[in-house]
């Protein structure tokens, strides 16, 4: 497992300080949580914008409902 050193503001440490303390968590589980939502958010987004690039055909609404079993 790595060790990361970052760099915050006063302001940051005051907040997550603050945050911590009040509801009994740990700054480093609370760090690490927050990367790895944040890295999720990013793979999503970089996955969307990738398949956004490349051509396809769109598909009519009533294909969908009909492959999905719920067309009337």
């Amino acid at each position: 497992m790595a060790t990361v050193n970052i760099r915050i503001d006063d302001e940051i440490e005051a907040r997550w300080e603050k945050i911590a303390k009040a509801h009994g968590l740990d700054r480093a589980e609370m760090f690490h949580d927050a990367l790895v939502e944040k890295l999720e958010e990013l793979e999503d987004l970089y996955a969307v914008e990738a398949r956004l690039k490349e051509p396809f055909e769109p598909v009519p609404n009533e294909q969908v409902w009909k492959e999905l079993g719920l067309a009337d």
